[in-house]
């Protein structure tokens, strides 16, 4: 089971101001498996997610939805959890190691392939990328 203090890491590598995504992150404690290690995480803007709006009312709608993204990689998958503008984590879903695949990634953006599909997760914190995609690439490896 992830732990408070592996989730305490990961929210050290927030950048400043972006600790609302913390409630994200301590929610992987909840929603992890039995034996399951939280071994990087990394917020990201919601790939699904478009601004269209140009009004303060329709902007407000806006953020009512799944603005963000929270990347967890642990011993056993990818955990993609959606949170609201405020960081407080929605859904999530899990994703399987032996479908995965890094298709490109770069300071802030990857782009990841599974059998459901394609996402490119943009907006990442520069200061929680490089552990993610060092978790993944060896998670990736070691089950490849």
């Amino acid at each position: 089971m992830i732990t408070p203090e592996e989730t305490a890491e990961q929210k050290n590598r927030l950048p400043r101001g972006w600790g609302r995504f913390g409630k994200a992150i301590d929610h992987l404690v909840e929603i992890s498996e039995p034996d399951e290690q939280l071994l990087a995480a990394c917020v990201t803007l919601n790939p699904t997610f478009e601004h269209r709006t140009i009004t303060l009312t329709g902007g407000l709608l806006e953020l009512t939805k799944s603005t963000n993204t929270v990347l967890a990689v642990t011993n056993q998958r990818l955990i993609v959890l959606a949170t609201g503008a405020g960081g407080a984590p929605r859904t999530h879903y899990p994703v399987s190691f032996d479908q995965l695949e890094i298709v490109s990634h770069g300071k802030k953006e990857i782009t990841l392939r599974w059998s459901d599909g394609e996402a490119r997760f943009r907006g990442a914190a520069k200061t929680q990328m490089p552990g993610l995609v060092d978790a993944l690439e060896a998670r990736l490896q070691s089950t490849g």
